[in-house]
């Protein structure tokens, strides 16, 4: 039997990716044998991904003109091949040239964006070209049923046009490589690598230091909490580095701070493993990875109540969202987290843990089945 035939195009990869897009290529790996599946990566860094059956066009890094121009023959090559189908991730320029191909030889394009764009002013351009392409796709890709009313109702984009796919965690892989950095002796040589105290609690924060992820609220947060014996891991790097690390000397927690800049998706799992609470004050946030590998962790959590955040969390875990930017309410609750009796605090992790099997790898891999049939 004749497999059907897809084209992803993904903005990049890079073997040691600080980002979420690692997570496309375990998907691009599972649906291989379901689909003939070519991938074009715009840009490449590096070695090239794993992904056996797989036909890929990778793009070198280069001017971004001739990035777009090198993009458009890839997916008129692919269409020249066969593949009527195309799934888009973040792109709006290969879902606009996607979308006038199709338009001209018949396929469809499915467009994935999941985030709050409507909140952020862009140059008047910019803003037009992107409610164009929102026009032109076939499918909006999203990911939960909430914020597809809110593009819906911001685009003007009829709810038959939009398509619901959460997003994923490989639970085993991860709870595999969690296992390796749970057992004592593993946690104690990172511990001691960071120069954390024996008995200190571990708050974690894993995102761009930018404002949108509400990285100029950790000093504030921090010098609010009650226990003295509380360390903080800055998982990340951003245009408000340099302001954190001032205002760390100005409040003096120069011994609650460990910035660690940009760590490997595919280490990251360590630091979950030995954080006591995952913290997250965005401003902004669509459908954040970082909380379904907090959860598949068991690490609680606080954060902001933006985006698909409280769509995605259990009922339990809604007392520990925040409004954006109350700060003072966020450390509380950081400080009851802290301060909870270990029995509960044993019971919402193993809660957590199971809470989150619902976004495992392979229920995406066939929901992304049935929405593009």
């Amino acid at each position: 039997m004749t497999k059907k035939k897809i084209c992803f195009v993904v903005p990049e990869y890079q073997v040691d990716a600080a980002t979420h897009f690692p997570y496309i290529f375990e998907m691009i790996a599972r649906l291989s044998s379901d689909f003939q599946i070519r991938c074009i990566i715009e840009r490449s860094f590096g070695s090239l991904p794993s992904l056996d059956g797989v036909e890929l066009y990778v793009q070198q890094p280069m001017r971004f003109l001739f990035r777009v121009a090198q993009t458009k023959i890839n997916i008129l090559r692919a269409r020249a091949a066969g593949y009527c189908d195309f799934y888009v991730h973040y792109s709006f320029f290969s879902a606009f040239f996607a979308s006038l191909l199709v338009r001209i030889f018949g396929g469809r394009v499915f467009y994935w964006n999941c985030g709050l764009p409507w909140q952020y002013q862009r140059n008047w351009f910019r803003e037009q070209f992107e409610r164009l392409v929102y026009k032109m796709i076939t499918f909006l890709v999203t990911g939960t049923e909430g914020i597809k009313r809110e593009y819906a109702k911001q685009y003007n984009i009829p709810l038959e046009k939009i398509k619901v796919l959460p997003n994923w965690i490989d639970i085993e892989k991860w709870k595999v490589e969690s296992g390796k950095w749970k057992v004592a002796e593993k946690q104690e040589e990172l511990r001691e690598r960071l120069n954390i105290p024996e008995n200190a609690k571990i708050l974690l924060f894993v995102h761009r230091l930018s404002k949108r992820k509400g990285a100029h609220y950790i000093p504030e947060i921090l010098k609010r909490l009650q226990d003295e014996n509380i360390v903080l891991l800055v998982v990340g790097d951003g245009p408000e580095r340099k302001a954190l690390e001032l205002q760390t000397i100005n409040y003096q927690l120069q011994t609650k701070i460990r910035f660690l800049g940009w760590i490997p998706q595919n280490e990251i799992v360590k630091y979950f493993a030995i954080a006591d609470v995952f913290m997250m004050p965005s401003e902004e946030e669509g459908f954040p990875h970082v909380l379904l590998e907090a959860m598949a962790s068991g690490v609680p959590f606080v954060a902001s109540n933006i985006g698909v955040v409280s769509d995605i969390i259990p009922q339990s875990m809604r007392d520990y969202l925040v409004a954006v930017g109350d700060v003072t309410t966020f450390s509380q609750k950081i400080n009851k987290l802290i301060f909870e009796k270990p029995e509960a605090l044993e019971r919402m992790k193993q809660f957590l843990a199971r809470w989150v099997v619902r976004y495992d790898l392979f229920i995406a891999t066939n929901k992304f089945i049935e929405i593009t049939k």
